[in-house]
């Protein structure tokens, strides 16, 4: 009885020994899974955004109509499955003595997981707030001051300039897309082209000095003031009036200049306009280009500039990682490479170059599109993904 007893305690102290780790074990697996599909759905989650962008831009490009569509956030409820099993073995007890059997049962589970969510058309109410409606003063402001590059917001986001000069004279300059060509170059008279100029002329102006940090309490009151360059006479800010949205305004020097901002819809459409000039110059294969250059990405010199917005065809062998990817008229089209860099002024070779290439700046559009497109809808609209673990 006694090597029976011994033989016993073996098997239990062995049993709980293996089973301290296969929790810990199984505990971790579940951690990684987890961690795991966070970022899956967080990668799935940001394809679906910047894809449906950079459909629409390539619909607009052709001028066809763009839809714009919720999704809401990923939810991947697991399903179990149990089996069972049960055995008996046997320990001797000496000679002479008959085996005492011990039963085993074993149960093991599995799971299945397919992620849900739902992909539907906005109400039209959302979607004349989300896509129709201009874009509000106080977006714009936050862009400006969060450290966005400043010239391509003023592409994108801005419709029409309004110069007031100090004697009171105005002149209004129109963001057309359909008449910019060639990066604006000296001879190209157009109004899309008198837009880019004065918006260059603007950042040259805003780019001399800091602005102004203390408001006189007395200056001229201004409705929408963002930021005030050495203006001629003192200016402080007044809040709108009810119901009212004051359009962004900068006093530099003695000119006023005044933004009149897009809606959504619009800086879609923009983008994909700019898109067909730069079609036409494109042979087939080759990344059409808009046709207006903003300042490269990392280069604080600023240098020759590269495109407001490249779309790439997609090769079989490109394994590169872009911000958008879709598919569209029979083809593969990305937007968005990764350029990981960081350049304190332009080289003539290397990553740091001032070329197209090397200074991208698709990515920077699609993000501030998409930013936009989730502030412009309610807190339900678009949530985050979600992970529920049923147990």
């Amino acid at each position: 009885m006694k090597r029976w007893w011994a033989a016993l305690a073996a098997c239990v102290v062995a049993a709980s020994c293996a089973t301290a780790p296969e929790i810990a074990s199984r505990r971790e697996r579940l951690a990684r899974q987890i961690a795991d599909d966070a970022v899956a759905f967080n990668e799935a989650y940001g394809q679906a955004v910047s894809g449906q962008i950079l459909l629409n831009i390539l619909r607009s490009r052709d001028r066809l109509p763009r839809y714009y569509l919720a999704m809401t956030g990923i939810s991947d409820s697991p399903s179990w499955s149990f089996s069972h099993s049960a055995g008996i073995g046997s320990i001797p007890l000496g000679d002479g003595a008959a085996p005492w059997g011990i039963g085993n049962v074993g149960a093991s589970r599995e799971t299945q997981t397919r992620p849900s969510y739902a992909v539907q058309p906005f109400s039209a109410e959302t979607l004349t707030r989300t896509a129709f409606e201009p874009t509000a003063p106080h977006i714009f402001a936050h862009y400006w001051k969060s450290g966005w590059p400043r010239d391509l917001l003023m592409l994108v986001m801005v419709e029409a300039l309004e110069v007031t000069d100090g004697e009171g004279r105005a002149r209004v300059y129109t963001n057309e897309a359909n008449t910019i060509f060639d990066d604006c170059a000296p001879g190209i008279d157009s109004i899309g082209c008198d837009f880019v100029r004065e918006v260059r002329a603007f950042m040259r102006a805003t780019e001399q000095g800091p602005p102004v940090t203390r408001l006189a309490p007395n200056g001229r009151p201004l409705c929408g003031l963002i930021e005030a360059y050495d203006p001629a006479t003192p200016v402080r800010a007044v809040g709108p009036s009810p119901g009212v949205d004051c359009d962004p305004v900068f006093p530099v020097g003695s000119s006023l200049v005044r933004l009149r901002l897009r809606s959504l819809d619009d800086m879609v459409y923009y983008v994909g306009e700019l898109m067909r000039a730069g079609a036409m110059d494109a042979r087939p294969g080759e990344a059409i280009a808009a046709q207006v250059n903003v300042r490269a990405a990392g280069l604080r010199g600023g240098g020759r500039g590269v495109p407001l917005f490249r779309i790439l065809p997609r090769g079989a062998a490109d394994n590169a990682i872009y911000a958008a990817e879709v598919a569209y008229g029979g083809a593969r089209y990305v937007a968005g490479p990764a350029i990981g860099r960081s350049c304190g002024e332009e080289t003539g070779e290397g990553v740091c170059r001032d070329s197209a290439e090397e200074g991208d700046r698709s990515s920077s559009v699609l993000s501030l599109i998409a930013e936009i497109l989730a502030l412009n809808q309610s807190p339900d609209s678009i949530r985050a993904p979600s992970r529920l673990i049923a147990d």
